[in-house]
């Protein structure tokens, strides 16, 4: 039987800065897997990497400006109002509550994924939510954890994701543009103008309010 209720994406990220890789995983989701609409989530202050190197006000703007042509997308500022660590649990159990007619898909990285077993509360996590793992082209071996995870809880096609459920991982292969925030905050203070990665009104912010003038050492 399929959900009478809408799927909602829920793709979480530092955005320091966003850039288009960011943009076509969160258009190729939110239509290869038919979901309602998909909310980029930028943390307030990451558990595992070191802090963004510039402010998360600054961050969900550019968010903003990247996402305006897209009505599909939009700026969930959950994490932004909240001066703790983000973890994913706690977020998307505040999201469950905000969102009671919707099913969750949390987005991520295949990276990202095969470090999920040592998350905070992982398990909770597919209690609330299916997962969505994006292939990058990078693609590693997956640890022992995550490839038991898969084993049990693999989906086989994004229609899948209709059928009532949480707890569901779906690997979608993603048509991604090779390139990182590490690598663009590097690029950044050397470039005389917008480069291909980057949405032009991301690059007049960042030049507006003189942001990236120097390599900062925050983390994708």
């Amino acid at each position: 039987m399929n959900t009478t209720n809408p799927l909602l994406g829920i793709f979480g990220g530092t955005f320091d800065p966003i850039h288009y890789g960011h943009l076509r995983t969160a258009l190729h989701v939110q239509q290869t897997c038919q979901l309602e609409q998909v909310r980029l989530m930028p943390c307030h202050l990451p558990a595992h990497r070191a802090s963004p190197g510039v402010s998360a006000v600054q961050r969900a703007e550019m968010v903003q400006l990247a996402i305006a042509p897209y009505p599909q997308l939009a700026l969930e500022p959950l994490e932004l109002r909240q001066h703790r660590p983000s973890y994913s649990a706690i977020s998307l159990a505040q999201l469950k509550q905000q969102y009671p007619k919707h099913q969750l898909a949390f987005i991520l990285g295949m990276d990202a994924f095969n470090q999920f077993t040592r998350w905070h509360r992982w398990q909770q996590i597919l209690q609330l939510a299916d997962l969505i793992v994006c292939q990058r082209p990078d693609y590693e071996q997956l640890s022992a954890e995550s490839q038991a995870l898969l084993v049990k809880r693999q989906l086989q096609q994004p229609q899948d994701l209709q059928q009532r459920g949480q707890g569901r991982i779906l690997v979608l292969e993603n048509p991604l543009l090779a390139v990182s925030a590490s690598q663009l905050r590097a690029e950044l203070p050397k470039l005389a103008s917008c480069p291909e990665w980057l949405p032009s009104a991301v690059w007049n912010y960042i030049r507006q309010h003189e942001l990236y003038t120097s390599r900062v050492t925050s983390q994708p």
